[in-house]
């Protein structure tokens, strides 16, 4: 018996020596029962290696196993496995369960579904370093630390209750190498064998134990070990072999303890891996200190600068195609290697996709995205929300439902417009928009979908054992044949080529089987709710992942630094060479940090690295990376990440450009490199170099061919020809023809002044609302527009219907307002205010506004000569080819001995004043036009356009406010803003309480003489609104014009003063594609009142 160390540096064929000795022991007869223990993702390749060096009916002799597969051998033979065993999925589970049943007895980990991750990777730490449950209670007792002492005893009673729950029901897989090491000694398997492992870079505590029982049995062990040296004489920061080292001494003791006998150690010094000199000058010297210069020419090592991640995928694809077709290389010859996998997977599938490059992404993907999984909880989901309506449409849209296309996007569209949730979806048929014709056909679908449901809930109300709940869930799928569905969709996958997407699909069905399975195992006979039994089962689909093996031999892999399958390859590419991944920052300690740790380790618990020797272990893992490629390596970084935020490359790139003084770094930021590779690929490229030609420059000449060659092509003719046309696109809107703005309006232009001021705003997204009538789905919410609308309704019938306005006390205005209120409230059209709680308080809310708003025009009508003339007063004028319709909210009129006067008031549901400079663009000229219209009707005399704004004012102050301050303040925020004809009298007939100062009515402040304060006020002569009425006419003329002759350009407003653009709040914006480098603003100036007076003389 013994224990042989078989060492070297990275390429010093420690693998292929295994291979070599236990081919030369079963040729010369000297073992009868040889094993090769390997990690869990080595086990597959290296069995085809053992069989490529051994003869076939030698390899009956010899046999490739994990540790695991170790334990299920000796338990089969021996017995001790008796218990069912747990998988992550359900541990996670049972996890979960236990943080919900005790959160209130912990103080760091009582946020359950925030810390399941946390628990089950502090359950495994503690079973794989062998820390017994005791032992950590004790240390718990003894700590000083307070904090330690809370995080202690939360893990205790986690661990307590897990503990507890398995006990003679079952077995952690976790626990599997504690048993393993315990039944070994009642094993024959191992007796007088010869044992290589190999493959590791280190050992877990329970992995000692066990080879400390193997050491027992077996002849010898021989372990390899990537090391320059057995004994330990630098500092961790110096040595990257110092953690494998570290295990060596504890190998070194393991034997010691056995009193098994140490062999004599081999070195391998000799590195046959690497086929070139600057491999292995790289493998010396990438971690020396100090490093030693190559000076010879590079032609193995490539650099690569790229743009960003796509960029670099793609460098990558080209350089891929390249060695296969140039170089002869096959994909299986090629990995690549990254420290941040998940960023780069999407972009890889597509790109590779692209470039027809098979590949293999060694990842595992979690579930919550696949179809089947969201049905499920789609389900559950539906019953612990009572039907609300964004559940059953996600159930509705996982496909596995009888109904078209058009039929979800017709639901859809009508339970978002009308509020479709809870009862309402099973209650009675819908009736809402009866007269729409496609409602019979909706409460058709309807019944399909939640007849299903109701009878499965019939059928689980009848019971809330986790048990049933899973039985009668499984009935269900079955019953709605769901598996067939799935299949048939993986069927289809797989004749479209995405075979990868069609076995996913097959697994998630075992998966989700394993789940309830586990399911019924650990919470059998347990009451829970749908949404306790929901959450639960969540978690396990989280905690399960679709794990991939490689479905042909000639593909390239991707995997990450930690955990890569190809111990070496050919070619490497390592992508991602970047400040801050390569090596990583530290980004945290843990729930037990490194002081945590530092303590347990000196009163005899030794757990799991701390940051620092994971850091140590990164920069191993690293330089496995780096000394993975036999032939070439290709190493790249990128100036921008996705964000385009500016990355840094990593000093490992530094280091390497000045360890090789002749490696020449590549770069697509400042040079283009174009390949003629696959047809899709080569397609962009081509495009690029024509659209370059067009421009002037010149490309060369073989483009041309190329072009040729696609134009020839029946598939790809159609597409250039699209692409071509896009050369000239310029963002612009074809003037509709003259045929079809006569389809549209007519000769004559039916219009309103809101359409007039939308066109000034943007004539594209005019056209797109009035002229094509595209809208936004409607959803059940109150919008502005509706609470705008009802108060409306409200102040005009209380003005209508309410003559003694200036008599009229503040509790009648209240009682009438209420009275009138409730009796709108009860139409039907108005059933969206009253339809929810939260909208009911938006309801009173807006009670409240109303009353506050009626109350002070109706102090300021009391405080006024003028007497309101009509409500709601509807116009028709035609202005020479324009015809417009409007609604003028309110007119007052007032009379003295020089005249009769008339203002016109319109309420706002928003703050709103009258700007010049908008009027003089065509955006606000509403106000004006109907004054102008009622002066023409009327020939009085105009004095005034008001905004009236209906808010609900918010009092700052910084100071108590007495009642008659606070009064003050309301009415200053009630005051009307807009323009008044600047005349001193009429003025003060507005406001007969005016002397001086401002007025609490209208924008008019007066000086202490009585006049008119220009700087204050917002007024004007009447030769001023004669020429503003004669200014909007041409506008409404102009604008008609520009509709009339089909203009719908994309040129929205941009307005200087406000520094906003009509974009902001436009519903269209998705369509237009509005870019300022190709459109242009139509600018809205930020001139001065005066100024732009002036201008109208």
């Amino acid at each position: 018996m013994g224990l042989r160390l078989i060492y070297g540096r990275a390429g010093t064929g420690k693998s292929q020596f295994c291979l070599n000795k236990i081919k030369e022991q079963i040729n010369n007869k000297t073992a009868q029962k040889i094993y090769l223990v390997v990690p869990e993702q080595f086990s597959f390749s290296t069995e085809k290696r053992l069989l490529e060096t051994l003869e076939q009916n030698s390899v009956i002799n010899a046999e490739v196993i994990t540790f695991k597969r170790m334990a299920h051998r000796i338990f089969t033979e021996v017995g001790g496995l008796t218990e069912v065993n747990l998988s992550k999925t359900g541990k996670a589970m049972l996890v979960s369960n236990i943080l919900e049943k005790y959160k209130k007895d912990l103080q760091f980990l009582n946020k359950s579904s925030e810390n399941i991750d946390i628990v089950l990777r502090t359950i495994t730490e503690l079973k794989k370093h062998d820390v017994k449950l005791e032992d950590l209670e004790q240390k718990q007792k003894e700590a000083e630390d307070e904090y330690l002492k809370i995080k202690l005893n939360d893990i205790n009673t986690i661990y307590k209750k897990y503990e507890e729950t398995l006990q003679n029901k079952y077995i952690d897989e976790d626990d599997i190498l504690t048993i393993l090491a315990k039944k070994i000694e009642e094993s024959s398997m191992f007796d007088d064998s010869y044992i290589y492992i190999d493959e590791f870079s280190g050992f877990t505590r329970q992995e000692y134990n066990v080879i400390k029982e193997l050491l027992k049995k077996a002849k010898e062990i021989d372990i390899t070990i990537c090391s320059d040296g057995i004994n330990i004489e630098k500092q961790p920061e110096e040595d990257i072999f110092y953690q494998n080292k570290m295990v060596i001494q504890e190998l070194i003791k393991c034997a010691q303890e056995v009193n098994v006998n140490l062999e004599e150690n081999i070195e391998l010094k000799n590195t046959y891996r690497f086929k070139n000199e600057e491999l292995k000058h790289l493998e010396k010297n990438v971690y020396e200190v100090p490093y030693k210069i190559y000076e010879k020419p590079v032609n193995n090592i490539h650099i690569s600068l790229l743009s960003q991640p796509y960029s670099e995928v793609e460098y990558v694809a080209k350089t891929i195609i390249e060695l296969v077709r140039e170089k002869e290389y096959r994909y299986k010859d090629i990995s690549v290697i990254t420290k941040n996998i998940d960023e780069y997977t999407n972009i890889v599938k597509a790109i590779f996709e692209k470039y027809e490059i098979p590949v293999f992404i060694d990842q595992k993907e979690d579930l919550s995205q696949n179809i089947l999984v969201k049905y499920v909880l789609s389900i559950l989901e539906i019953y612990a929300k009572s039907w609300s309506q964004d559940a059953v449409l996600a159930y509705i849209k996982t496909g596995f439902l009888p109904l078209e296309k058009e039929d979800i996007y017709n639901l859809e569209n009508y339970c978002k417009k009308w509020g479709i949730k809870g009862n309402k979806w099973y209650k009675e048929d819908w009736k809402y928009d009866s007269l729409n014709k496609d409602v019979e056909k909706l409460n058709e679908l309807r019944r399909k979908i939640v007849e299903p449901l109701l009878k499965l809930k019939t059928s689980l109300d009848e019971s809330k054992l986790a048990e049933e709940i899973t039985t009668k869930l499984y009935r269900f799928l079955e019953e709605n044949q769901i598996r067939e569905k799935l299949e048939e969709k993986a069927e289809k996958l797989e004749q479209a080529g995405r075979k990868d997407v069609a076995n996913k699909y097959k697994s998630s069905w075992n998966i989700l089987m394993q789940i309830f399975d586990e399911i019924v195992l650990i919470f059998s006979q347990d009451k829970m709710g749908f949404k306790q039994y929901k959450n639960i089962l969540k978690v396990g689909l989280e905690f399960s992942s679709l794990g991939e093996i490689p479905q042909v031999i000639d593909q390239v892999i991707i995997g990450d630094t930690d955990r890569s399958r190809n111990h070496k390859a050919k070619v490497v590419f390592i992508l991602g060479l970047n400040d801050g991944v390569f090596p990583a920052v530290n980004s945290g300690e843990g729930f037990l940090n490194d002081k945590d740790r530092k303590y347990l380790k000196q009163n005899g618990i030794e757990l799991a690295k701390g940051t620092i020797e994971n850091l140590y272990e990164d920069q191993f893992n690293i330089y496995r990376a780096f000394t993975t490629a036999e032939e070439e390596l290709y190493l790249s970084y990128v100036s921008t990440d996705k964000e385009q935020k500016a990355k840094r490359q990593s000093i490992l790139i530094s280091r390497i450009k000045k360890m090789f003084k002749n490696l020449k770094e590549e770069s697509d930021v400042v040079s283009k490199n174009d390949s003629i590779l696959t047809a899709e690929s080569t397609f962009n490229q081509m495009l690029s170099n024509i659209k370059d030609f067009k421009q002037g420059k010149e490309i060369d000449e073989i483009w041309f061919a190329v072009y040729n060659w696609y134009m020839q092509n029946d598939e790809w003719k159609p597409k250039l020809k699209e692409a071509i046309k896009g050369f000239s696109h310029k963002n612009d809107a074809e003037k509709i023809t003259e045929e079809n703005i006569k389809r549209l309006y007519g000769n004559t232009l039916k219009t309103s002044v809101s359409r007039l001021e939308q066109y000034r705003e943007c004539p594209f997204s005019f056209h797109l609302k009035y002229g094509l009538k595209l809208k936004e789905r409607e959803e059940f919410v109150v919008r502005p527009i509706d609470t705008g609308s009802f108060m409306h309704e409200v102040i005009d019938e209380f003005f209508e219907n309410t003559k003694n306005i200036k008599t009229i006390e503040d509790q009648e205005v209240k009682e009438i307002v209420n009275s009138i209120i409730d009796e709108k409230l009860s139409l039907s059209k108005n059933y969206i205010f009253t339809s929810t709680p939260r909208f009911a308080v938006l309801t009173n809310i807006l009670k409240k506004a109303i009353l506050q708003s009626i109350t002070y025009i109706v102090q300021q009508m009391k405080n006024s000569d003028f007497e309101i003339a009509g409500n709601e007063i509807e116009f028709n004028r035609k202005i020479d080819n324009v015809e417009i319709t409007g609604k003028i909210d309110r007119i007052d009129t007032a009379q003295n001995e020089q005249g009769k006067y008339i203002r016109i008031i319109d309420y706002k549901s928003s703050d709103r004043s009258i700007n010049l400079n908008e009027l003089e663009a065509g955006t606000q000229i509403q106000l004006l036009t109907y004054l102008d219209t009622v002066v023409e009707k009327t020939k009085n005399i105009p004095v005034g356009m008001l905004y009236f704004n209906l808010i609900d004012p918010v009092i700052k102050a910084s100071r108590n406010l007495t009642d008659e301050q606070i009064q003050e303040e309301l009415k200053k925020q009630f005051r009307m803003s807009g323009m008044v004809l600047a005349d001193v009298n009429i003025i003060r007939m507005m406001d007969k309480n005016l002397q001086t100062g401002a007025s609490s009515t209208i924008p008019v402040t007066l000086d202490k003489n009585g006049d008119i304060m220009d700087s204050r006020s917002n007024a004007i002569t009447k030769e001023q609104f004669t020429l503003l009425q004669n200014k909007v006419k041409k506008i409404i003329k102009q604008i008609a014009k520009e509709i009339l002759e089909g203009n719908i350009e994309i040129k929205p407003t941009y307005n200087k003063g406000k520094k906003e653009e009509a974009c902001k709040y436009c519903e269209y914006k998705s369509i237009c594609c509005f870019n300022s480098n190709v459109n242009n603003y139509s600018f809205i100036d930020n001139k001065s009142k005066k100024e732009l007076l002036d201008n109208l003389q």
